[in-house]
């Protein structure tokens, strides 16, 4: 078991901090091949439906979405897909069909799949060979939980995480404190036993120490400017450390024993 402060366990942010996108302009490549994939859908049962139209709802559907997440709320798949078809004025009572727009959605990301960071891999490997629980706690946009995992088991780190946290399946977002607790709930750790690394200022720094986890930020040049300016940044605890390559992770957990 790790010694020192009585930290316990290490939880982790997912975009940006394990993995990056693919494209610089990725949402733009995701809303074209998913509305792509959802005119197949509708195709493949005899349904036309005009792009147009997909398109205005897909950006409707981006407006409500921000407009959930500011209130740090998210929507199930379940929920996305019943709103998108509300907003294309579309129905899609076909269990089957629901099936194929949740897939047009969630396995996107498919297409090209995430960068992961540099000795990420590794790190995770070392920290539970050193002890400590590991935890995943992820805000999620269109790609819902259930469709990251198998990725992450793919791309070989799924097996470090003793548990993953999606805002899909809870419903509540960063900085929510719900999310954190839920993780530390099932890694059976108290705050003060936890360390939480990622990219945001607010929803991953603020968040955790808002809880009384230890908070490190995992700078790549992302969300510095965007966080001096959000809203909700007023005021916000900073970092108890800040490192740029995952490497370094291990010596601020080092630096932390007594």
């Amino acid at each position: 078991m790790p010694r020192g402060t009585g930290i316990r366990g290490v939880t982790f942010d997912w975009w940006h901090t394990i993995a990056e996108t693919p494209w610089p302009d990725y949402d733009a490549h995701m809303r074209r091949i998913r509305v792509e994939r959802i005119v197949e859908a509708f195709a493949a049962r005899g349904l036309v439906v005009e792009p147009e139209v997909l398109y205005r709802a897909y950006d409707r559907h981006t407006e409500l979405l921000a407009r959930k997440w500011g209130e740090r709320v998210d929507l199930s798949g379940e929920e996305q897909i019943h709103a998108f078809l509300e907003l294309a004025e579309l129905d899609a009572a076909d269990e089957d069909l629901m099936d194929a727009l949740a897939a047009s959605f969630g396995d996107a990301i498919r297409t090209k799949l995430p960068i992961l960071y540099p000795h990420i891999g590794s790190t995770l490997a070392a920290l539970k060979r050193q002890g400590y629980k590991v935890g995943l706690i992820s805000n999620t946009g269109r790609t819902w939980g259930r469709f990251l995992r198998p990725i992450q088991d793919d791309m070989g780190i799924g097996k470090h995480f003793d548990d993953r946290i999606f805002s899909d399946e809870l419903g509540v977002r960063k900085p929510d404190p719900r999310i954190f607790e839920a993780a530390l709930e099932h890694l059976g750790l108290r705050p003060a036993e936890a360390v939480h690394v990622g990219d945001d200022l607010v929803a991953d720094v603020a968040g955790s120490r808002g809880l009384g986890m230890r908070a490190v930020w995992f700078d790549v040049g992302h969300d510095s400017e965007h966080a001096v300016h959000h809203p909700s940044a007023s005021g916000a605890q900073g970092p108890d450390a800040e490192i740029r390559d995952h490497r370094e992770l291990l010596e601020v957990l080092e630096r932390w024993r007594p």
